[in-house]
């Protein structure tokens, strides 16, 4: 991956810190907010989810994890209350994540694919749905300045960097140009796609969107 990205080690060694801990836990969290000059990051970029787990019951799977991304959201979002209480940031940051197809005001999963979204998918939306209102919510609040919801279709198969687009508005219940229908998309091409569009153009013109990106 580091030689096809022309990355070297050097690169990461300097570039890189890696910070163990918990998502869930404030302490850890902020340790990753605040960098070693004190100072608040300018943007960050959320990609956590559960692992499937079958229950007895074959029609009602679940996840390790039921709500790691609502829990991490609002834990992210608490620390970021406290730190813009002190006054101390000159602004907040832009938050982006990865959240998941099959949240849209209108379908944007194919047809054939709906039994399974409702079936074995159905713990993780519900997850992933009150992260993206933990998020709106931040930036009514002034938390976060902005930010950007990555919904990304199931992620399977390789990379092929071409990716279909779409989106729903700035504001609530605004339609964009229509969600991007697909059914897979690499974890490669969702990482590529949030790096040159939303890291590197600190939001661009996807600023308080939901993205729907897909092969």
């Amino acid at each position: 991956m580091l030689k096809k990205r022309q990355l070297s080690q050097a690169l990461l060694d300097g570039k890189l810190v890696i910070i163990q801990g918990n998502a869930k836990n404030e302490e850890d969290v902020r340790k990753v907010l605040i960098n070693e000059k004190g100072e608040l990051v300018d943007q960050i970029a959320s990609g956590l989810g559960g692992a499937p787990k079958f229950t007895p019951n074959p029609l009602k799977p679940t996840l390790d994890d039921p709500h790691i991304c609502q829990d991490s959201m609002a834990t992210i979002t608490a620390v970021l209350q406290k730190i813009a209480a002190t006054g101390q940031a000159s602004r907040m940051p832009l938050l982006s994540a990865i959240s998941t197809t099959g949240l849209s005001q209108k379908r944007d999963i194919p047809i054939a694919m709906i039994p399974l979204y409702h079936w074995m998918l159905g713990p993780a939306h519900a997850d992933k749905k009150i992260m993206e209102d933990r998020i709106v919510e931040a930036k009514k609040t002034g938390w976060i300045r902005d930010f950007v919801i990555i919904r990304a279709s199931l992620l399977l198969g390789e990379a092929r960097q071409e990716v279909r687009v779409g989106w729903e508005g700035k504001a609530p219940g605004q339609l964009g140009d229509g969600a991007a229908v697909g059914y897979t998309i690499s974890r490669e091409d969702v990482g590529l796609f949030v790096y040159q569009n939303v890291i590197s153009q600190s939001g661009g013109d996807l600023l308080g969107k939901k993205v729907s990106i897909t092969h």
